[in-house]
């Protein structure tokens, strides 16, 4: 799950003060998936860091996430059956939350009509499948103005 070479912890791979810089900005991570699985994965590799994380997995469970404790940021799968991920956007940025929450769309389909639809939709960024904690860290460092060393 986590890739991490013999003989390191795991905020050797992810460096202390980067970690200190992300979890200050963003505490409490949503993630929402309709694979269970990758939900669940994604919250575990945020709990280990430190954070407070959750899983949803589908969009009526994600609006309920919000709504018990707002999310300083979520990373929200765009295909999802029922209620798709650009339906939670749009419904969370109706809310007009303050701070707003930052949302990141993940999808497996990359493309520039498909991100400038996401971001019409409301999010601030787009991230491709496959979501692994290298790409995770990277972006996350990005997004707090740290350059991560890996």
């Amino acid at each position: 799950m986590i890739e991490k070479p013999a003989n390191t912890t795991l905020n050797e791979l992810w460096p202390q003060e980067i970690l200190d810089q992300v979890l200050a900005r963003f505490p409490k991570v949503l993630l929402v998936d309709d694979s269970p699985t990758l939900a669940d994965m994604l919250a575990l590799f945020f709990k280990l860091h430190g954070f407070t994380s959750r899983a949803a997995y589908g969009g009526s469970q994600a609006l309920d996430a919000f709504a018990e404790e707002m999310p300083d940021i979520a990373f929200i799968d765009i295909s999802m059956p029922g209620m798709d991920g650009m339906a939670v956007a749009r419904q969370v940025r109706e809310l007009r939350l303050a701070p707003p929450p930052v949302l990141v769309a993940l999808t497996g389909w990359e493309g520039e009509k498909r991100e400038n639809a996401a971001l019409a939709a409301g999010f601030d960024h787009f991230l491709a499948k496959p979501v692994i904690p290298a790409k995770i860290r990277e972006f996350m460092a990005r997004l707090v103005g740290a350059s991560d060393p890996e």
